[in-house]
């Protein structure tokens, strides 16, 4: 199979896209928990393979891993379902990286830009 030089242009472009549009997400979420009592403590923390959009304490103290997800709408859709199987295995898996009590939640972004709905699941993994 031939490989044409703007095909790659293709592929970057739309990773690029993906790239922005997560970090959006991830500023939105990050500012919205911190409006409802949260701190940040870290972004996209690297554990092994695995990366954690944000590193938090809740209201109460506790440590938080947050994965954040942005769709358009989601329907019935479980968060395993949002997750995908491969990203829930490998938060399962490196659930032992985690400081002990650390619990994983998905804060999911829904809706267009300007009129977004958030809504946080906890203990997801």
């Amino acid at each position: 199979m031939v490989r044409h030089r703007w095909e790659h242009a293709v592929v970057a472009s739309h990773r690029t896209q993906r790239a922005v549009v997560g970090r959006e997400a991830e500023d939105l979420a990050a500012r919205s928990l911190v409006r409802s009592g949260w701190v940040i403590l870290s972004r996209n923390l690297r554990l092994g393979r695995l990366e954690v959009d944000l590193l938090a304490r809740d209201p109460r103290g506790s440590l938080v891993a947050i994965e954040v997800r942005r769709r358009g709408s989601v329907g019935a859709a479980s968060p395993s379902e949002l997750l995908g199987a491969r990203k829930m295995r490998a938060l399962r898996r490196q659930r032992a990286r985690l400081p002990e009590g650390c619990r994983i939640d998905l804060l999911l972004i829904t809706g267009r830009p300007g009129k977004e709905r958030l809504r946080l699941v906890r203990g997801v993994a």
